[in-house]
């Protein structure tokens, strides 16, 4: 059901091929593919934004009884933690919490062997895609990298 600020979805043909336009021979080939889209630029970009918006925010989650411990993030860690995001999708779980779970009914021991919850929180708490305090209607850094990748 369309809302009255929704416009109405164009029933067009695409003009051009959909879905994949490579050969996918192997796990290597996987790796290959996300490496080329989501490649060392767009996790620096990631982790720089996110520590920057920590940063930014520090003092107001100082007042706050449950903030999170903060260590900055790697590039390393940044790559763990969109590999446990894109494995979310594949496990679902009630709530975030229970992906940590020990519970034999439930558990999922990659995700605690990945990356302990709590730092995965505190990411999760800051992740961010650019600087707020920059940010115009004309310059968003991941559309642009995107539309770099895809184009």
């Amino acid at each position: 059901m369309l809302c009255k600020t929704d416009k109405k979805p164009s029933n067009e043909r695409f003009p051009g091929t959909t879905g994949l336009n490579i050969l996918i021979d192997g796990p290597e080939s996987v790796v290959e593919i996300v490496s080329s889209i989501i490649d060392d630029n767009l996790i620096h970009l990631l982790t720089e934004q996110s520590i920057l918006y920590h940063n930014q925010n520090a003092e107001k989650w100082k007042i706050l009884p449950k903030t999170l411990k903060w260590a900055n993030i790697t590039l390393e860690e940044m790559r763990k933690y969109l590999g446990l995001i894109t494995l979310m999708g594949q496990v679902r779980k009630e709530n975030i919490r229970d992906y940590w779970s020990i519970d034999p009914t439930i558990s999922t021991p990659i995700f605690r062997h990945i990356m302990i919850r709590n730092h995965f929180e505190s990411i999760w708490q800051v992740w961010n895609f650019s600087d707020n305090s920059q940010q115009t209607h004309d310059s968003w850094p991941m559309y642009e990298y995107f539309v770099q990748k895809f184009s």
